[in-house]
């Protein structure tokens, strides 16, 4: 094993436990993943969550179409989900793994430019 090998896996070893997974394989769609820290509390929840991602999505469009007093109320909730999911969606941890991972490869490039 040469030495960027042996760096390789010291380092992954040192931070194996030290991210969440954000995807894991999907229990019936092969080769397809799902988010571990996705969750809602039930249908009303989920229709919510979506008429808010909906909502801000036609706003930053178009400021003016689609604007109501009863929505223009909830923006600010509507916000708040939004920033909700986007946090739970957010990979945790796995940014050192890549850095390890892109070192390793940076080294084994240049290792193999040298003569």
């Amino acid at each position: 094993m040469n030495p960027n090998e042996e760096k390789l896996l010291k380092d992954l070893r040192l931070h194996s436990n030290d991210h969440s997974p954000t995807l894991v394989p999907h229990p019936w769609f092969k080769d397809k993943f799902q988010p571990t820290f996705f969750y809602i509390d039930g249908h009303a929840d989920l229709l919510l969550t979506v008429r808010a991602l909906i909502y801000l999505s036609i706003r930053a469009i178009n400021p003016e179409l689609g604007s109501d007093d009863v929505m223009d109320r909830n923006e600010e909730e509507f916000i708040h989900q939004a920033m909700t999911i986007a946090n739970r969606l957010m990979p945790v941890g796995e940014e050192a793994l890549m850095d390890h991972l892109n070192q390793y490869f940076r080294d084994e490039k240049n290792c193999g430019k040298e003569p």
